[in-house]
């Protein structure tokens, strides 16, 4: 008997810790971009200060050098740093969301939750943050469209007042946001990268083949082009 097809969720959630580690980065690689959109919206000034985590102060340069930071402990784990301490930084950094927040915070508090996850993994202390951070890609994507090209549609249907009308049209609503070109890339990157680390030795010419697997789509998950 053929033994059914795991979900991508639960293949995800499969991976050993490395490969975890190396889906993780990965997709984050694509995410991490907007907590410097998110500084320049906001005009957050940069300051050395962003590298402490501490402060009003641009959180991009931080994301970014942690990201490294792991990018190069993967390729190559003598390159060690203290995980705990760029924890505390990131967490200290992650921006609130509150009753006014603009929507650039939502992408760039995604990046630095999965950014937290990722160094928990590292810890040993979050054995999910493969998956959890493969579901902040994807909802950062829906979050994006309900708050653009579904505006208007998600509006007229949270008003509907028959219940199973409403179930009814956000079902369907669902399926439009599952079939929206940006989805279907999203969720097409990271089996691409599920594979990969699926059947791949990981050492530092791994690391460099997942860094051009990034840099080859050309945009982040919510379809910015990448610098």
């Amino acid at each position: 008997m053929t033994k059914p097809t795991l979900s991508t969720f639960a293949q995800i959630r499969a991976l050993s810790p490395k490969q975890s580690l190396a889906f993780s980065v990965t997709v984050l690689s694509r995410m991490v971009p907007h907590v410097a959109l998110y500084d320049e919206l906001n005009q957050v000034p940069t300051s050395e200060l962003a590298l402490t985590g501490v402060g009003e102060v641009a959180v991009g340069p931080l994301a970014d050098k942690v990201l490294g930071l792991v990018w190069d402990y993967l390729g190559n784990p003598k390159n060690k740093f203290n995980f705990g301490v760029q924890l505390e930084k990131i967490e200290l950094a992650t921006p609130d969301v509150t009753e006014n927040t603009p929507f650039g915070v939502l992408p760039a508090m995604d990046a630095c939750i999965g950014l937290s996850a990722l160094l928990r993994l590292l810890q040993q202390e979050q054995d999910d943050a493969a998956v959890m951070i493969s579901k902040l890609a994807q909802g950062g994507v829906e979050a994006m469209l309900l708050a653009t090209e579904f505006a208007v549609e998600n509006e007229k249907i949270a008003a509907i007042d028959d219940e199973e009308s409403k179930d009814n049209a956000y079902f369907t609503l669902s399926k439009k946001l599952k079939a929206h070109p940006l989805m279907e890339f999203e969720i097409a990157f990271q089996r691409e990268v599920l594979q990969y680390v699926n059947t791949h030795k990981l050492n530092e010419q791994s690391v460099k083949e997942l860094q051009q697997m990034v840099q080859e789509t050309g945009i982040t998950t919510l379809g910015i082009e990448l610098e």
